[in-house]
């Protein structure tokens, strides 16, 4: 049998780490989210997301780009093998646009691009994936066939490809034939293209919701309020609790009470609940008789912390001190460090809550009345880290003082962080409060959730 090795430069070179790619194709590093002018949609396959876009710089045919993105900082996937559900969903969400085109113009077509392999060297038997002068990365594009004088979407002109003629996707410049030639975009056409298609999709999305794509088109605002669950003798002693299933102590009864009158006057459209007893007990208290919204879900529990679970958090911080050199580990080092097989990561945990915090915003049944999330004190940073976007490592420990935290956060961007409040895109408003007495931290995130409204 033979053996073929797989090579990725991006990776194992450290000059490739800030790849500088063609003019053709610098588009490719962009972020995709639906705060862009030019993204059309965002869609989800089981756990991959794919973005469609107007080609920035080639509106030739209406043409749009669908490409597989990494679901934290929404660019592209570059330079690695992909799986047979990563082409599946490429393949489901091509044939959503192609049919939106079809209802637009003549003819529709489609190309997938981004072939895994990029060199292979038969001596060596070395397959080589993308260089950063070619890069390599799943996607595809959909264009339109008909009269490239045709106006099909309001008095945008359809700008080739001319029936019949070969679609020629790396034309460098307008030197090419009419119909090869690149047409850059005008902002007022891009938004005219981008709202018939999102039309369109908006139409014909559900028939594909049976085969496991969900499309979204626009933003849509809902308010998560996330709550640490009351106290328990082991905070008081400063155990590491974890997954041991610890009930509510006096204090945290009455914590949980106070927050139900804080609360009062809020309808919660649903309330999800770690399936542990102090978070459930909590969530319960502050629901009073109202409890059959509750939702539990293991994905909100505490970090594990294996078999240190039910010592001091002095004893593991001393052994770590003796055993490893935690100052001399690089972030992602620290973030998918576990001190034995028993517990979990950072990086594990915060992919439980991101998988969570997902599952929400692609809800088709998530109305606009706020959720209630009575989750734990790690899960609550890890959860407010993925929607605030700050590097894990960067993070503060949520302590038992009461904040409320007003985040005003779009999915998918990459927001300054900042103290006062603001309204544009992409900022943070953080409004900071301790109310007397409460000694439960809570928090309310307001979410861009990213689905259609129809």
């Amino acid at each position: 049998m033979a053996r073929l090795r797989v090579e990725n430069p991006s990776l194992s070179s450290s000059k490739n780490k800030h790849i500088t790619s063609t003019a053709s194709s610098r588009w490719a590093f962009d972020p995709s989210t639906l705060a862009d002018p030019k993204v059309i949609a965002l869609a989800r396959f089981e756990q991959s997301d794919y973005a469609v876009h107007l080609h920035p710089e080639d509106k030739r045919g209406y043409r749009s780009v669908v490409r597989l993105i990494n679901k934290d900082r929404m660019v592209p996937i570059i330079n690695r093998d992909y799986s047979s559900t990563e082409r599946i969903g490429l393949a489901l969400t091509m044939a959503l646009v192609t049919e939106a085109y079809s209802r637009i113009v003549p003819i529709a077509q489609n190309v997938v691009t981004g072939n895994n392999a990029h060199l292979f060297h038969p001596k060596t038997g070395i397959i080589q994936l993308g260089i950063s002068q070619e890069l390599i990365f799943l996607h595809g594009h959909v264009f339109g066939c008909g009269d490239p004088e045709g106006k099909y979407i309001e008095d945008v002109p359809l700008d080739g490809p001319v029936l019949g003629a070969i679609f020629d996707m790396d034309a460098p410049s307008s030197h090419e034939s009419d119909h090869d030639k690149q047409v850059s975009w005008k902002s007022d056409e891009m938004n005219k293209v981008v709202r018939r298609l999102e039309t369109e999709i908006e139409n014909i999305h559900h028939a594909y919701k049976v085969h496991g794509l969900s499309v979204i088109t626009r933003n849509v605002f809902v308010d998560i309020y996330i709550v640490r669950h009351g106290e328990t003798d082991w905070n008081t002693q400063k155990r590491l609790q974890g997954r041991t299933d610890i009930p509510l102590n006096a204090q945290g009864k009455l914590q949980a009470c106070q927050l139900k009158e804080k609360f009062a006057g809020i309808h919660f459209s649903k309330v999800f609940t770690s399936d542990l007893i102090r978070a459930r007990s909590t969530a319960e208290l502050i629901l009073g008789s109202n409890t059959s919204t509750i939702i539990e879900t293991s994905l909100l529990r505490e970090r594990c912390w294996g078999i240190w679970e039910g010592r001091l958090a002095t004893e593991l911080k001393s052994y770590l001190e003796q055993t490893t050199n935690l100052h001399k580990f690089t972030q992602e080092e620290y973030l998918s460090f576990k001190w034995d097989g028993t517990a979990e990561s950072y990086s594990d945990a915060y992919q439980r809550i991101q998988t969570f915090i997902r599952s929400i915003a692609i809800s088709p049944s998530l109305s606009d009345d706020p959720i209630l999330l009575s989750s734990h004190g790690e899960s609550n940073v890890h959860a407010i880290c993925f929607k605030d976007r700050i590097p894990m490592g960067d993070k503060s420990q949520i302590k038992n003082a009461g904040l409320r935290y007003n985040l005003y956060i779009p999915y998918g961007i990459q927001p300054e962080r900042n103290n006062e409040s603001q309204e544009a895109a992409g900022k943070i408003t953080i409004i900071v409060e301790n109310p007397a007495g409460l000694t439960q931290c809570s928090a309310v995130l307001t979410v861009e959730r990213e689905l259609s409204q129809t």
